[in-house]
């Protein structure tokens, strides 16, 4: 069988806070909008700025990270893998959405309780944990 490999790593900030919901089992699921740039020069030389836009989903301890920590405009680093989802809209177009399962997060800047910033998750986790950003 051959390996493959779904990573997904982004720097990038909040858009808008965190929404928080709870599965029917009581599991906090945070679902994130993170904004990344891109920079390239047009046909005149012009500097232009490109930004794209992902949906994280966190669940468990980096759900409750999120609630505590992230707001809008808050630096992330965060790691996870890609997932799609085909459904619906309200008539009846199939679609498809792509959202990042995040395993782990770090807040780069800008946190709710204004501490230094390098605290880290990941669903692993029992307790978030401080230090430096890993490169």
């Amino acid at each position: 069988m051959a390996r493959t490999l779904n990573k997904v790593m982004l720097i990038g900030n909040v858009g808008r806070d965190p929404e928080i919901r709870y599965t029917p089992s009581g599991v906090p699921v945070a679902s994130i909008r993170l904004a990344t740039n891109e920079y390239s020069r047009d046909s005149e030389g012009q500097l232009q700025e490109y930004t794209e836009w992902h949906s994280i989903v966190a669940w468990r301890q980096l759900a409750e990270m999120a609630e505590r920590l992230i707001q809008q405009g808050t630096k992330l680093y965060v790691e996870g893998r890609i997932r799609s989802r085909s459904y619906e809209d309200s008539s009846g177009t199939k679609r498809t959405s792509y959202e990042i399962i995040a395993d782990s997060i770090i807040v780069l800047s800008g946190r709710k309780d204004a501490t230094a910033p390098g605290e880290q998750a990941s669903d692993s986790a029992e307790e978030s944990t401080g230090g430096d950003v890993p490169f």
